[in-house]
């Protein structure tokens, strides 16, 4: 699975990518530090996954993940957020995600999540072959 990271935190844009190497089948391919550069990359490259940090400046991550959502609607999308709470949660279903991950705890939140992910593009390809 290959995965565009965004955040425009450089530091975290490296833990990010250190972690996702713990993954045997996700292989990071851009890591760009706002929204308009991860829609750059996923249009150039393709990804099947997409990290983004909810505030990445002046295309905001919503913003990001709308446009993203419907012009690749088989894309996801991992929010990450400083909190959590059913607002948030509501609010980035909105945007055409529902995927949203604590910062603080993304070690432990994310493991589940691609998880997930990986389980709907096993039954997308499964559904394809049919």
């Amino acid at each position: 699975m290959r995965a565009v990271v965004a955040d425009d935190s450089s530091d975290w844009r490296s833990v990010v990518a250190v972690l996702l190497k713990m993954e045997d089948d996700v292989e990071v391919v851009a890591h760009v530090e706002n929204g308009q550069e991860a829609i750059e990359a996923v249009t150039v490259l393709h990804p099947e996954l997409a990290i983004l940090d909810l505030r990445i400046g002046s295309l905001d991550a919503l913003t990001t993940t709308s446009l993203l959502r419907h012009q690749f609607p088989l894309l996801d999308v991992v929010l990450m957020a400083d909190h959590d709470s059913p607002r948030l949660r509501a609010t980035c279903q909105a945007s055409g995600t529902k995927y949203v991950v604590q910062k603080a705890k993304f070690h432990e939140q994310f493991p589940p999540v691609l998880a997930q992910i990986r389980d709907g593009v096993s039954a997308a390809v499964g559904n394809d072959a049919k």
